[in-house]
This record gives C-alpha cells, sequence and structure tokens, in this order.
C-alpha cells in the first residue's frame, strides 16, 4: 500500500510538470511567434537611453539585452526579431551571432533594440519558453514590473530618464587638490541659470553617478537650464579654469555630460 502510494505521488508530479510543459508549449497567444531556434544562456535585460552617433542629438529609448554566459570576444552579438501587437513588444532570441572580427576581451553577447514609448508590456520568446513583463514609460521614468521569468532577469526595475536641458557636473581629484571638486561647483552656481537638482526616489540614475578611477572620486551633480547658450559657455569657463587651476598629470578630471550628447572635458581644449 506505501509503493502504491509513492508511485501514485510520483504520477501526480510528472503530470504536474508536464502540464506546466504544455502551458507553455500551447500559449496559443504566441505560437504564431514561436520557431524552434533558441540560445542557451540567460539573458539580463535593462531600459537604457544611449546615442547612436558622436553628434549632438537627443537620447534614444531602447532596451538592453545581454547573455549571462561569457564569450571569448567581447563582441559577440545576439540575433533577434521584434513584433509589436497593440501596446506589447515581443522579442524573439534566435542565436547567439559570433563577429567576423574578435575583440580580444572576455565579455557577454549584447544587443541593443528599440523601446516604443507607448510599450506597456515586453514578452520574451526563446524556443517555447515565454517570461512576461509590464512596463510604464513616462517622461521621468521606465518601470517594469514582472508577470513571470524563465530566462530573463532584469537588472533595474526602474530607470529615470534623462532630463530635457540638463547636465551632470563629474568630478575626481586627487587627495591634495579636492578643493576643485567644490570650486568649480561654486562657479557652476554662480550662473543663475543653472539650478541644481536630484533624481528623487528609486531607480537607476543616467548619468555617472561619480568618476571611476581617481584618487578621490566625488558624488555627480545634476543640474538643469533654461538657455543652451549659456550651457555652451561653459566649454570656454572650464577651458580657463583648467588652464590657471589643474596641473598636469595632478589626478584630477573634470566632465560635464549634456542631455543632448554635448560633452566638455578638463583635459582637452574645448
Amino acid at each position: 500500500m506505501k509503493k502504491l502510494l509513492i508511485f501514485t505521488l510520483i504520477g501526480f508530479t510528472f503530470l504536474g510538470c508536464d502540464s506546466d510543459k504544455d502551458e507553455v508549449l500551447n500559449d496559443s497567444d504566441y505560437a504564431e511567434y514561436i520557431i524552434e531556434n533558441s540560445i542557451n544562456s540567460e539573458i539580463n535585460f535593462m531600459a537604457e537611453e544611449i546615442y547612436t552617433t558622436n553628434e549632438i542629438q537627443e537620447p534614444v529609448l531602447k532596451l538592453k539585452l545581454i547573455t549571462s554566459e561569457m564569450f571569448p570576444c567581447i563582441n559577440y552579438g545576439l540575433s533577434t526579431t521584434e513584433f509589436i501587437n497593440g501596446n506589447e513588444l515581443i522579442i524573439r532570441f534566435e542565436q547567439i551571432v559570433e563577429p567576423e572580427l574578435c575583440f580580444t576581451a572576455i565579455g557577454p553577447a549584447t544587443s541593443y533594440i528599440e523601446l516604443p514609448e507607448n510599450t506597456n508590456k515586453i514578452s520574451f520568446l526563446n524556443g517555447s519558453v515565454i517570461d512576461k513583463y509590464s512596463i510604464n514609460i513616462n517622461q521621468e521614468k521606465i518601470s517594469l514590473t514582472l508577470i513571470e521569468n524563465n530566462f530573463t532577469t532584469s537588472l533595474h526595475d526602474k530607470t529615470f530618464r534623462i532630463p530635457e536641458n540638463s547636465f551632470a557636473y563629474v568630478c575626481g581629484t586627487n587627495t591634495t587638490n579636492t578643493n576643485i571638486y567644490t570650486d568649480f561647483s561654486e562657479i557652476i552656481e554662480q550662473n543663475a541659470d543653472f539650478i541644481e537638482f536630484e533624481f528623487e526616489g528609486e531607480g537607476r540614475i543616467p548619468y555617472p553617478e561619480t568618476t571611476d578611477g581617481n584618487w578621490v572620486n566625488h558624488p555627480s551633480k545634476y543640474y538643469k537650464y533654461t538657455d543652451s547658450v549659456e550651457f555652451n559657455n561653459l566649454a570656454n569657463i572650464m577651458n580657463e579654469y583648467s588652464s590657471e587651476n589643474i596641473e598636469e598629470n595632478s589626478g584630477v578630471t573634470i566632465s560635464i555630460y549634456g542631455w543632448n550628447n554635448i560633452k566638455f572635458y578638463s583635459w582637452i581644449e574645448n
């Protein structure tokens, strides 16, 4: 009797697994998109505003896809096909793409795809496995909520948008000249057109939050402006300040990152 009970329980367990599998395989909403091709790696993803050229331009909203598996070249890619069904973005993974020319460094396969502003749901297809997320996109923030996942992970459930007419002040110094960080921020704040702000609440900040690699990596400051002429004049102000106050190889870097891909650096003539 005890053996019969054990076999019965095992039978129900296998039936339960098959039932879950059939539910994925027979999801009628996605049957037309499912193909045999799939990839073996799990996928991390995040919403990100990027610049597609080195020219002045407004940021473009993308979805960044990153494999958890590492490859021998850092420029491996992901082959995907995207479908739009109303306000739903459906992404089908098809294969890992090996580059013709290898950039020799270990790294994940990555890909960027367009993320339409009116999207309210994202579905990922890998063979017959389907992951689903709801997404809310507004002018301030992109917010993701898990519905079900098997092979994907959202790296940042909330990501701030880059505010129009904003810039980041990013400064790193040596231990002997930390005053430069404060001095130059005070110069910025003397201009009444530059108003400091903070990204309030939870979310990934789209600007650098500190420098990287300096002896002292100071926290970045963020400003908004109304006059683009005043912002562009920061290039001259930085040139002047740098030539008078920053010695070569002194461990100091100052960067200004504008919302529209304009950048000023203390170590070059802007």
